[in-house]
């Protein structure tokens, strides 16, 4: 890795303990480099969970799981102050894909790195169930340093 310096980073959290891990590492990232980090959870809902129920009861779920995303970048949120860490977070709901969306995010933020954790699948596993830290890998147009 180069001398590079940050100004911009944005971390990727789901609750997992791995985007802990990456929160954590973000974090010091973010304050080795007087950097402003940016956390962002991304909820997705698929269109058949519309035919689950009534719209309301959609409603409930995509708010309720908000909600619980919202706990997550106030774990980073806590962390970052009691570390003097510039902060700011986003949840974002969305029916399209997570990692366009963490990319897309991370484009507006103007971020010149993303961190985020991965489970690590390799071979049929990683084919058969997709991988976040692949495609944003694959398309973002800053670094990506993916924690595990």
């Amino acid at each position: 890795m180069t001398n590079e310096k940050f100004s911009n980073i944005v971390v990727a959290i789901d609750g997992s303990s791995l985007s802990k891990k990456a929160a954590d590492y973000a974090l010091s990232l973010a304050k080795e480099h007087n950097a402003k980090l940016s956390a962002v959870a991304v909820v997705k809902f698929h269109q058949a969970d519309a035919f689950r129920g009534s719209t309301s009861t959609l409603e409930k779920f995509i708010r309720k799981q908000a909600e619980i995303a919202q706990k997550w970048t106030e774990a980073v949120k806590t962390e970052a102050a009691r570390t003097d860490v510039k902060f700011e977070s986003k949840v974002i709901k969305t029916r399209t894909n997570v990692p366009e969306e963490i990319i897309k995010y991370a484009k507006d933020k103007r971020s010149d790195l993303i961190v985020l954790g991965t489970r690590g699948r390799t071979g049929f596993k990683k084919a058969l169930l997709g991988s976040v830290a692949s495609a944003v890998i694959t398309h973002a147009s800053c670094p990506v340093m993916v924690v595990r």
